[in-house]
C-alpha cells in the first residue's frame, strides 16, 4: 500500500498547521508531525526538504516501535526503508525546526497500514518566537551560532507542557518575529497569523484546530527592539506595541482563553516587560486572560546561543503545567 499526501490523513493522526502542494504534505512548522500504525515488514518514508537558506537543512525524529533518532535531511528527496520483524509497528515523525528555517514534507508511505487515531486528552496552541521553537536549546555554549542542528523543539517547553498534558498541539512561531516591531524581522506574527503557513504558504488558514487554550510567548524580540530607542520615539513605539498587543489578545480571546507567558530571557532589554505584560493584562480585564512569569535563563545561568536552555525550558513547563491543570481541567 502507498499513501499519498492527500491518503496520509486517512490513515494517521496529523499534528500542526500544514497543507498539500506539489503531491507532497508539507509540514514545516515546529512540532508538526504524523503518528501512524502499519503491519509487516516492511516500512518506507518519502520525504523531501528544502532550507531557506545553505547550511539549514532539516532535522527530523524519527521515533519507529519506540526507538527514536534525530535525523539530518539533505537538500530535495530522502527515501527511508526498514525491515520489520513481523507484526505491528508505530512510528512518529517530528519536525525540529521551524518554517522559516526550512520546508519539511512527506512526499508517501508505503508500507500495510491500520487506521490510526489519537484521542488527546486536550488541545493547546502556542504562538511565539524563537524561544517557542526550542532556538539554540542543544547549543554547547551561550555564545554560539545559531544552526538547526541545535534547534529542536521537542526540548522546547512548548513540546515538554504538551507532552505532560497528554495535550494535541499547534504551533505559530517564528525566530525573530515580534508582536509589532523587531530588529531581528521585518515580520510580526500577527500580520500573518491567518495564514496556513506565515510566509511559506499565505492560503488563508480554516481553524480546525479549535484549541483550549493558547498560550502566548511574544515581545522578547520587541523589547529588544525598543531598547535601542529613546525619548519621545520610544515612547510613541510603546504605545504602539501596547494597541497591536490589546488587537491581537482580543482576537485570540475569541478562539479560546490565553496565557502569556513571559520572563525567559531576564536580558537588561526584557526588564520592562513583565510590567509590560500586566499592563495589558489590566487594560483587556477579561477572565479568560492570564499571565505567567517564569524563572529566566540568566538568573538560571543557562544560556545556549544567547537562548534559553534544557532546564529554563523545564521549569518553564513545569509552572505551565500547574497552571493549565487548573485552567482546563486536565
Amino acid at each position: 500500500m502507498i499513501l499519498s499526501a492527500g491518503e496520509i490523513e486517512k490513515y494517521c493522526s496529523v499534528q500542526g498547521r500544514r497543507y498539500v502542494e506539489d503531491g507532497r504534505l508539507f509540514l514545516n512548522a515546529s512540532g508538526a508531525s504524523v503518528k501512524g500504525l502499519c503491519r509487516g515488514n516492511v516500512f518506507t518514508i518519502s520525504l523531501y526538504s528544502r532550507p531557506t537558506v545553505k547550511g539549514r537543512n532539516a532535522y527530523i525524529r524519527l521515533t519507529l516501535d519506540g526507538r527514536s533518532r534525530r535525523i539530518r535531511l539533505p537538500i530535495g528527496e530522502k527515501t527511508l526503508s526498514f525491515d520489520l520483524p513481523a507484526g505491528e509497528h508505530t512510528f512518529e515523525i517530528v519536525k525540529l525546526n521551524e518554517s522559516e528555517s526550512n520546508a519539511l514534507a512527506i512526499s508517501s508511505l508505503k508500507g500495510e497500514f491500520l487506521p490510526f487515531r489519537e484521542e488527546k486528552r486536550c488541545r493547546i496552541e502556542y504562538v511565539g518566537d524563537s524561544i517557542t521553537t526550542g532556538f539554540g536549546v542543544r547549543a554547547k555554549r551561550a555564545d554560539e551560532e545559531y544552526t538547526t542542528a541545535t534547534q529542536d523543539v521537542t526540548l522546547s517547553y512548548a513540546y515538554l507542557t504538551s507532552r505532560a498534558l497528554d495535550a494535541e498541539m499547534q504551533i505559530v512561531a517564528a525566530s525573530g518575529w515580534g508582536l509589532y516591531k523587531s530588529k531581528y524581522a521585518e515580520c510580526a506574527i500577527p500580520d500573518y497569523y491567518d495564514n496556513v503557513d506565515l510566509t511559506r504558504n499565505a492560503e488563508k488558514y480554516d481553524f480546525s484546530f479549535s484549541p483550549d487554550v493558547i498560550v502566548l510567548a511574544l515581545c522578547t524580540n520587541d523589547f529588544s527592539y525598543l531598547a535601542d530607542l529613546s525619548g519621545e520615539k520610544r515612547d510613541e513605539e510603546y504605545a504602539a506595541l501596547k494597541r497591536k498587543s490589546i488587537t491581537f489578545l482580543r482576537k485570540l480571546l475569541q478562539r479560546a482563553p490565553v496565557v502569556w507567558v513571559y520572563g525567559f530571557s531576564g536580558s537588561e532589554s526584557q526588564a520592562g516587560l513583565p510590567a509590560f505584560v500586566e499592563e495589558v493584562w489590566s487594560e483587556i480585564s477579561s477572565p479568560r486572560f492570564y499571565t505567567l512569569q517564569v524563572r529566566d535563563s540568566h538568573s538560571l545561568n543557562d544560556i545556549c546561543a544567547g537562548h534559553p536552555g534544557k532546564k529554563t525550558h523545564k521549569l518553564a513547563a513545569q509552572r505551565l503545567v500547574r497552571l493549565l491543570r487548573t485552567l482546563i481541567g486536565v
